[in-house]
């Protein structure tokens, strides 16, 4: 026996909906549960990893050998710190109309090494060195802008092109040049 159902016009198709959501209101219920309980979980859950990798050294194979160079050459009168923010060593005046303009300009920028007074780590001399890119036009650009802010600041900025080798007698020699 064939049974038919009838929605006797818009009234009946409510009726049934009514009833099936009444009849099944214990599952409708835990499928609305158990939606705000995933929502809520990827909401809470940390991730075990956050998506992050060591990068490895911190400098180049050429900047270490011009680093062992240098420590030689500046011994204890200097702390050396290498790949220094430019934000870190600048900042953008206070009553600079397009403060944030000029910070960005920095904030990815950084300098290969920094040569502070041991006792209160204030920046002395920052040194640059200057491998084949610095021909190409936007990184001779850069320097450029990086020149010149470090000149306004009034912090020496050493320029030294990379080498085979090093001697620490000349490094000291262009250190003290500058200062």
């Amino acid at each position: 026996m064939e049974t038919q159902v009838r929605f006797g016009g818009s009234s009946g198709l409510v009726e049934f909906v009514t009833s099936v959501l009444i009849g099944w209101w214990p599952f409708w219920v835990g499928l609305a549960v158990l939606i705000a309980l995933i929502m809520l979980m990827q909401i809470w859950a940390t991730p075990t990893r956050l998506p992050y990798e060591a990068r490895g050294q911190l400098v180049t194979k050429t900047e270490l050998r011009f680093y062992k160079s240098l420590a030689k050459a500046v011994q204890d009168d200097f702390e050396i710190f290498a790949m220094v923010r430019i934000a870190d060593l600048l900042r953008v005046q206070k009553d600079q109309k397009h403060r944030r303009k000029w910070l960005n300009k920095i904030l990815a920028k950084h300098i290969d090494f920094v040569l502070c007074d041991p006792g209160s780590l204030e920046p002395l001399v920052c040194i640059e060195l200057d491998d084949p890119t610095h021909q190409r036009p936007d990184r001779a650009e850069r320097d450029i802008f990086v020149n010149h802010a470090f000149e306004s600041a009034g912090i020496p900025l050493l320029r030294i092109a990379t080498e085979a080798t090093y001697r620490s007698r000349e490094i000291r020699e262009l250190i003290d040049g500058v200062r």
